[in-house]
């Protein structure tokens, strides 16, 4: 009997290491993106909706619209540089990135915020503010 509850508790711990694994690849990928002005990598990780703040400006989008408005941004604000500042967790399978998006218009401080779906982080707001 302890043989097996051994065995339950390595094979919870792979999991869930694997899982944890997983999400901090996203996250690192969705910083990547971010980094290179990539919005079609950076819309991989959003959900059907996208809380979108940029600016003054702050409103839900659908995928593509989010996709599309932050390509926008981009457009004039080329990306130079991205440093994550801060990763978090908030709870039930979310976690969140502060980070500093240094462009060819200035500094921004960012704030990415994901839920574990289907084994994946998808992106469910993101702010960008002026630094």
């Amino acid at each position: 009997m302890k043989a097996l509850n051994k065995i339950k508790f390595f094979l919870f711990a792979f999991i869930f290491l694997f899982v944890s694994g997983l999400n901090a690849q996203d996250f690192s990928k969705i910083g990547s993106a971010l980094q290179s002005g990539n919005t079609s990598e950076l819309g991989k990780y959003f959900d059907g909706n996208v809380e979108l703040t940029i600016l003054n400006t702050e409103a839900v989008y659908s995928k593509s619209q989010a996709e599309m408005v932050i390509k926008n941004f981009f457009s004039s604000n080329s990306p130079k540089s991205y440093k994550v500042v801060h990763n978090g967790d908030s709870g039930s399978g979310a976690k969140y990135q502060i980070g500093e998006l240094t462009t060819s218009g200035g500094v921004y401080r960012t704030y990415v915020y994901a839920k574990e779906k289907m084994g994946s982080m998808l992106i469910q707001e993101i702010r960008i503010e002026k630094n």
